[in-house]
């Protein structure tokens, strides 16, 4: 199964009345899913809707695509081969549209970690507690446009999109688990 894509998640929140961007509704799923190690989907699409903007319905087309969201998460956060995907804007959007973007990811991932249940005793290792409050800091992050190298901005903005991707993996391992296959000699 393939994340759907962004503008099309995007739509159906907005067309539903839902306030939250597609990075943020796919942050938060991914925090309850790393804290708490399963999601309920109705609660999920409960918080996503819960400040609606209008009277509009959410149509089940919408539904349908936040079920595929919902699947595509599941089994990517848990692939041994670290295939996981944030849904976020799109290589060819702004600069400013992409951080903003990653910041919404952050702040709906570390609200999604306190609706899992994450307490400062289910982080063990300094590295997973240093990740939790990077990913704090880069939910404010904000970009302004200035005369410097475009290249350099796009690596750096990789890099830290890569590395929340790979830290998300890596708090999901030490608080979820995966069993470990006997090997057979």
């Amino acid at each position: 199964m393939e994340m759907p894509a962004y503008p099309r998640v995007d739509e159906a929140l907005f067309s539903g009345g839902s306030a939250v961007s597609a990075a943020e509704c796919h942050g938060v799923l991914c925090g309850i899913l790393c804290a708490s190690g399963s999601s309920d989907m109705q609660r999920w699409v409960r918080h996503l809707f819960e400040a609606r903007t209008t009277d509009r319905q959410i149509t089940e087309d919408a539904l349908k695509l936040l079920h595929e969201v919902h699947q595509c998460t599941l089994s990517e956060i848990n692939h041994e081969t670290l295939e996981f995907t944030m849904l976020l804007p799109e290589a060819g959007e702004s600069m400013g549209v992409r951080i903003s973007g990653l910041a919404d990811w952050c702040s709906g991932f570390s609200l999604g970690l306190i609706m899992g249940g994450l307490n400062d005793k289910m982080l063990v290792s300094d590295d997973v507690r240093e990740f939790v409050e990077d990913v704090q800091y880069i939910s404010d992050a904000s970009f302004t446009e200035d005369e410097g190298n475009p290249d350099q901005s796009e690596r750096s903005f990789t890099e830290i999109e890569e590395y929340v991707r790979m830290g998300v993996l890596l708090l999901n391992e030490e608080l979820q688990p995966l069993t470990q296959k006997p090997t057979i000699h």
